[in-house]
């Protein structure tokens, strides 16, 4: 028997168990990823690092690696015959044509809110001479960000083979692209309308999809794309509960091209019902309670000075939080109200949650009475002592007998 046993403990260490925080049924899309940006948590995946095509998506690299190179963005740029070559006929346009000059500011806008692959090579073949070259910038940017699993041949996402990423690399992607605050500006005017100074009106496919009666405007901003290998892919970042979440989502089947809007609202329906943003630690919650030295108050309590939140699994249960103290043990009376006497390590389910600093929330007072018991043994020896010493000094000496 403990032979079988020692198997069965064997087998279950080998076996790789895939443990989700969430399960979300009857999603379209083939590969999917959703992350907690403000927590930097992946919440949900599915075949999330297989290699696929990712279409549009592309152009999220395509806007951070142009916008790096730009040194003006009121610069001004005019379209080519070679910056229109080889687009075909079904790709995503902004409607550029030779001999339109544009900002890289309406160039930028173009490649984001209608997709325009007009757009994208324009800002290659500008910025650096040709694709080749741009693309090469590319892929330098993909290693530098350890995207391991991408490899791009186009700035425009257009099937081609060699051409590839996965979910989770697009993740990583969108969400270092998002702490750039010019590129930020972009992805979030994919959620209107814009006119180019041309007279061009560059159509929000977000107000398309919110026209057709989806209600999305919990998404701050949004990638979209399509291609025959790519299916519908989608790109977003929404704001849930007061939680920033990047949703990437790709090969949706292209049946009424909203199969990855479908997918969307089933995350965020999903997100709504399992998930909240919950106070961990309440404000002048008490975290501690310390004993004193010398001072009218027995203890002192040590409160939160702060909300300690977090995105988490319905239902919260206050017993799975769990507070580790590192510090002072013994206040003494003359440690000041706000004064920093050690640190608080919070946990939920065992997950580390936070480290914050342990405060004197409350004021102690001296107390002379305590003084005095706590060292009554030593002042009454100092006492003795020094009547001791006393008594032999008042002690008279003898006179010597002269002979």
């Amino acid at each position: 028997m403990k032979k079988v046993g020692y198997i069965i403990l064997t087998i279950i260490l080998i076996i790789p168990f895939n443990l989700k925080a969430l399960e979300i049924e009857g999603l379209n899309s083939k590969y999917v990823i959703v992350y907690n940006q403000d927590e930097d948590k992946i919440i949900y995946e599915k075949n999330s690092n297989e290699k696929t095509s990712i279409a549009s998506l592309t152009k999220i690299m395509t806007t951070l690696v142009a916008i790096e190179n730009i040194k003006d963005l009121n610069e001004k740029v005019t379209i080519t015959s070679a910056m229109l070559n080889q687009i075909p006929y079904d790709a995503s346009v902004a409607g550029l044509k030779v001999g339109d000059t544009l900002t890289y500011d309406e160039l930028l806008y173009s490649s984001m809110i209608p997709s325009g692959a007009d757009a994208t090579q324009a800002l290659a073949i500008s910025l650096t001479g040709s694709i080749k070259n741009f693309v090469k910038k590319m892929n330098d940017k993909a290693k530098e960000l350890d995207m391991e699993n991408t490899n791009f041949i186009n700035t425009t996402g257009l099937d081609e083979e060699g051409h590839y990423s996965t979910a989770k690399d697009v993740l990583t992607l969108l969400n270092h692209a998002l702490k750039n605050e010019t590129f930020k500006k972009y992805f979030e005017a994919t959620t209107n309308n814009y006119t180019l100074s041309n007279g061009i009106v560059l159509k929000s496919t977000l107000k398309y999809y919110n026209n057709l009666g989806y209600d999305l405007s919990y998404v701050i901003g949004s990638k979209t794309g399509y291609t025959g290998n790519a299916g519908l892919c989608l790109g977003t970042l929404s704001k849930i509960d007061s939680t920033n979440i990047i949703t990437i989502s790709i090969n949706a089947p292209y049946e009424n091209k909203n199969k990855n809007v479908m997918d969307l609202n089933t995350i965020y329906t999903s997100l709504k019902k399992n998930y909240s943003k919950i106070n961990i630690i309440e404000e002048d919650q008490i975290l501690k309670t310390l004993e004193t030295k010398y001072a009218k108050e027995d203890k002192t309590r040590i409160r939160a000075t702060e909300n300690i939140t977090k995105y988490i699994e319905k239902p919260f249960k206050e017993e799975d939080v769990k507070i580790e103290y590192e510090g002072e043990e013994i206040i003494k009376s003359t440690t000041e109200k706000g004064t920093e006497i050690g640190k608080f390590k919070i946990y939920y389910k065992n997950e580390f949650i936070s480290e914050v600093p342990a405060i004197i929330s409350e004021e102690l007072h001296f107390s002379l009475w305590s003084y005095l018991k706590e060292n009554i043994i030593y002042y009454i020896l100092l006492l003795l002592i020094i009547l001791g010493t006393v008594n032999i000094m008042k002690k008279p000496k003898k006179k010597r007998r002269v002979k």
